[in-house]
């Protein structure tokens, strides 16, 4: 559970303990540049190592004060969601759930990181964004971070040419992990993937799936749009490093 402090930083234990250093969010939505100053400030003062600040997209104040400061913008996430159809699309005979992890599902996790804000991020040492999203394909085939891991793979491959992981909430489905390996993608591999997606929705009696991204991968939007998603939240992201 996440600990909330006075002068405006949540503690992160995961990705406090995840990286090794004091990592929290900051609180609020608006700053102006003092504001933002004296809260960067305190929470050098208090021992934080990276405070991560969500701001709106449209928030303008907030932006300029960013700016000022000499903060760069690490991500733009986009969240999209579409109905689950009545009635959902067959699954392809090449495309089946797994809970084995083997080299190609960590390649494949560590491809769908590509534009992750955690390897934009020139601050973050070597290694640290593959780390993590092994940590994440290794959470999911246990199920701790997804309910369903579906994988291609055609019967003619030795191994998985693309990824998909399926979490559960009580109103929405969630698409954690996507990625079609290097060399096999524009192939039509990711919708397969994606009406599996929709046939465990379906089952499950959810009515809607969604999928959050980030605006710079123009790829990913493209696809999720002409597949029927709508973007329905966007945030900005910044790194606070102190």
């Amino acid at each position: 559970m996440e600990l909330l402090m006075e002068y405006g930083v949540q503690l992160l234990p995961w990705d406090t303990q995840f990286f090794g250093f004091p990592v929290g969010r900051l609180k609020g939505k608006r700053f102006t540049e003092a504001q933002l100053r004296e809260v960067i400030r305190q929470a050098r003062e208090d021992g934080w190592r990276l405070v991560y600040w969500f701001a709106e997209p449209t928030d303008a104040l907030s932006a300029a004060s960013a700016q000022a400061l000499g903060i760069p913008l690490t991500d733009r996430k986009a969240r999209f969601a579409r109905a689950v159809p009545t009635t959902p699309p067959p699954i392809s005979e090449d495309v089946f759930p797994t809970d084995e992890l083997t080299p190609r599902l960590l390649e494949l996790a560590r491809q769908s990181g590509h534009h992750s804000r955690f390897r934009v991020d020139p601050v973050f040492q070597a290694g640290v964004y593959e780390r993590l999203y092994e940590h994440w394909i290794r959470s999911s085939v246990t199920g701790q971070t997804a309910r369903q891991v579906l994988i291609y793979q055609p019967v003619t491959q030795p191994n998985a040419l693309g990824l998909l992981t399926l979490g559960y909430q009580t109103t929405h489905a969630i698409i954690g992990l996507l990625a079609v390996q290097e060399g096999y993608r524009s192939q039509g591999i990711g919708q397969l993937l994606l009406n599996a997606a929709m046939h465990y929705a379906h089952a499950w009696q959810l009515p809607e799936i969604q999928v959050t991204t980030q605006l710079d991968n123009e790829g990913a939007c493209r696809f999720y749009e002409r597949e029927g998603f709508e973007r329905i939240h966007e945030e900005h992201v910044y790194h606070l490093w102190l």
